[in-house]
């Protein structure tokens, strides 16, 4: 069965193990790279690679709508509470999340893009490698890309930051093919994120900002 990569999206469930603590209350910033504020709401359309040879990307149907609902004290620290609601997914398409409701927790440290169990999702301006999880043999970290990258959605044009996300095998730590990334557009928030199995160079999935309403 091929082991998959999935990108530090807002499907927490997959964060097992976090490589950083994060116990300081940060007052949050008039203007949040991130986009945090109560209302805000983004919709994002999946889109799979149509043969591994090909550019060509045809959309799947699954959409995720995504809403920050409410705000959350944890452990001292106010985070927000993002609402994720999947849909069209009925067959149970890999690498796409399963219908339904699900929900999760972030906040901005100082640059760093958090979950209430530590994981770092972003990071803007430290350029060390975190652990997002592992799965069976596999340890999945995030990193941050060098320079900006322009992304066009059906959402518009964004100037991003983005970060990489990478496997390594144990019992050796070896480096996998896969070479997945994650863009975030400043005052937008999650731009695109791409999807790979672990023993591909070519990543497989595309989840696109298709709107979204920021205040």
């Amino acid at each position: 069965m091929k082991k998959t990569i999935l990108l530090a999206s807002l499907v927490v469930s997959l964060f097992c193990v976090s490589c950083s603590s994060d116990d300081n209350t940060i007052p949050e910033p008039e203007e949040s790279f991130y986009a945090l504020r109560v209302g805000n709401s983004w919709v994002y359309k999946h889109y799979r690679r149509e043969n591994a040879l090909s550019n060509v990307f045809n959309d799947t149907g699954v959409i995720d709508s995504v809403k920050i609902i409410s705000t959350e004290e944890i452990n001292g620290n106010t985070f927000f509470k993002f609402r994720i609601r999947t849909s069209g997914n009925e067959s149970n398409a890999a690498l796409c999340a399963p219908n339904g409701e699900r929900f999760v927790n972030f906040r901005d440290s100082l640059g760093y893009f958090v979950t209430d169990t530590g994981v770092v999702e972003f990071s803007r301006d430290n350029n060390q490698e975190f652990l997002l999880y592992t799965s069976g043999s596999l340890q999945v970290y995030t990193a941050r890309g060098e320079n900006n990258e322009m992304i066009s959605t059906a959402a518009g044009d964004f100037d991003c930051e983005w970060m990489k996300i990478y496997a390594k095998e144990e019992p050796n730590l070896e480096l996998l093919p896969a070479l997945d990334k994650n863009y975030y557009a400043d005052g937008i928030g999650k731009v695109l994120n791409t999807c790979s199995f672990a023993s591909q160079s070519t990543h497989v999935m595309e989840r696109r900002l298709i709107s979204y309403n920021v205040q």
